[in-house]
């Protein structure tokens, strides 16, 4: 009798072991994503070869040399079981083939006990993996960052030998994690480990990284929001110079919450908006699609909020947000109450003397609440082309019509038309569809009155509001004329460009 005993207590004290798990039947990424992971050989990866710095630093040929390395290496001690890409605790870190700039993934994974890993994003540390009993700490931290917050919020691991998930967005420099649905890094900056005097690299390869332990991976799926290449042309026809010279430091809050129709264009042109104010430092910006970050104690931190595409009723709080709002502001409130004060936060936040801005769908959201679209300046009613149209400069002398030389244009874009309360007793005009030089035969034209607006300013209180129906497309976002008359408008809505808001009708 005492034998049986003594076996099952062994059982029950001994390391969890891996489990058999049918990972081999096919799992679809989520809609927008793709596969890293094949389920099936290592496609699409490559073995790890030093650092990024030292990697820069070696030839053509000695790059290729020691890739070849370490592929051998890769191939001997990572391999595919039943669906999952397993590494056998020995060799090197397994990285992608491909690099990448912004993007959004998910990845399962799961440990031994003791164990430690990581997610290398744009090839530099780290995303943490880890056993959190024996570290005291939970996994999703940004382990090596020095200045910001490096330790996750809270401990959301499963037990060890189950399954964990990530999801990790990266934007510009800073990172979001969620595992197991739960926040733990919440938009933090990725400090450079390599290069600690300088910002994290722009683009890079994803990693898998090891501690010399065993490691399996599966169902790993990736979403490109910003590619390397449109990154580069963003950077490259940003204007070099600001046209106004800032009154102080300027901070603007690019905000890309959308619950209605996804714009593919969204990540891109957010990525846009901070490319222009880094290039020429007429401001610093932080991207977010976080609705809590427009509660009045965050807004204080800004003097200008920047909306690229944001569609439908957005600022409707999730019970998501609400939990947020709790965590960050002490404030546990029910979703009218807080809806409330976010909108009174946003309208104060623009009548006390800051700047809105908005591109695009901007017009195309919040229609239950009134004084939204008329702080916007109207709202969206169907958009009858998207294809080559004219432009007409209404406003030739104005400041932001700088960026046309006063003139006339065409360009391809998606060309909304807009209802109530848009009305030229309220906004100053600065562009509208040239109706001369553009297809008018189209069904759903819902103006007889010939005035289809594009861009306006106007006043609101002691603020500033800029609006562009332009920006449908990604290309938009690397047109040069396009990303100059922005950056006008961008600093008209800070203050430092002074510009006429009288009402055309006027």
């Amino acid at each position: 009798m005492k034998r049986p005993f003594a076996l099952l207590l062994l059982l029950i004290a001994a390391p969890a072991v891996w489990a058999a798990d049918d990972a081999s039947a096919e799992v679809k990424p989520p809609q927008g994503f793709k596969a890293l992971f094949n389920g099936k050989d290592l496609t699409g990866w490559k073995g790890l070869v030093a650092s990024p710095p030292k990697r820069a630093a070696m030839s053509a040929e000695e790059l290729a040399a020691e890739q070849k390395k370490a592929d051998a290496s890769m191939n001997e001690h990572w391999s595919v079981e039943d669906g999952v890409l397993v590494y056998d605790g020995k060799g090197q870190s397994l990285c992608t083939a491909k690099d990448y700039a912004d993007f959004e993934m998910y990845v399962d994974w799961k440990i031994l006990s003791d164990g430690d890993s990581g997610i290398y994003v744009r090839g530099s540390p780290q995303i943490q993996i880890w056993d959190p009993a024996h570290w005291k700490v939970g996994s999703g931290g940004l382990y090596n960052n020095k200045e910001h917050q490096s330790a996750p919020t809270i401990i959301a691991d499963n037990p060890i030998g189950e399954w964990n998930t990530f999801y990790i967005k990266m934007v510009g420099d800073r990172v979001t994690v969620k595992l197991n649905g739960k926040t733990v890094t919440d938009n933090v900056v990725l400090e450079n480990y390599w290069e600690r005097d300088k910002p994290i690299y722009p683009t890079g390869q994803i990693e898998l990284q090891h501690h010399g332990n065993r490691l399996e991976f599966k169902n790993i799926y990736i979403r490109e929001l910003v590619s390397p290449d449109q990154l580069k042309k963003m950077e490259e026809a940003a204007p070099a110079k600001a046209t106004a010279t800032p009154k102080k430091d300027q901070n603007v809050l690019v905000f890309l919450r959308h619950a209605g129709f996804r714009h593919s264009s969204i990540p891109v042109g957010g990525r846009a908006v901070q490319i222009i104010g880094d290039k020429n430092g007429a401001y610093s910006s932080v991207i977010t699609d976080d609705l809590t970050d427009l509660w009045p104690e965050n807004l204080t931190r800004y003097d200008a909020v920047v909306m690229v595409n944001t569609t439908g009723e957005w600022i409707k709080p999730r019970a998501e947000d609400l939990q947020q709002i709790e965590a960050k502001y002490g404030e546990k409130l029910s979703a009218a109450d807080a809806e409330a004060k976010l909108k009174k936060s946003l309208l104060n936040f623009v009548s006390s003397g800051k700047g809105l801005v908005g591109f695009h769908a901007a017009s195309d959201a919040n229609y239950q609440w009134p004084e939204f679209g008329e702080m916007v300046g109207g709202y969206f009613n169907a958009h009858p082309w998207h294809e080559k149209v004219g432009v007409k400069v209404d406003s030739p002398q104005h400041p932001l019509m700088a960026a046309f030389g006063g003139k006339d244009f065409t360009i391809v874009d998606e060309i909304y038309q807009f209802r109530d309360p848009y009305s030229r007793k309220a906004l100053h005009v600065l562009l509208s569809l040239d109706v001369e030089k553009t297809n008018m035969d189209k069904k759903n034209i819902k103006r007889d009155d010939g005035d289809f607006a594009v861009s306006w300013v106007r006043s609101w209180g002691d603020g500033r509001v800029f609006y562009s129906s332009l920006g449908h497309r990604e290309e938009i976002y690397w047109n040069p004329q396009m990303l100059a008359f922005y950056l006008d408008g961008i600093q008209f809505a800070l203050g430092d460009l002074d510009a006429d808001t009288t009402p055309s009708a006027n």
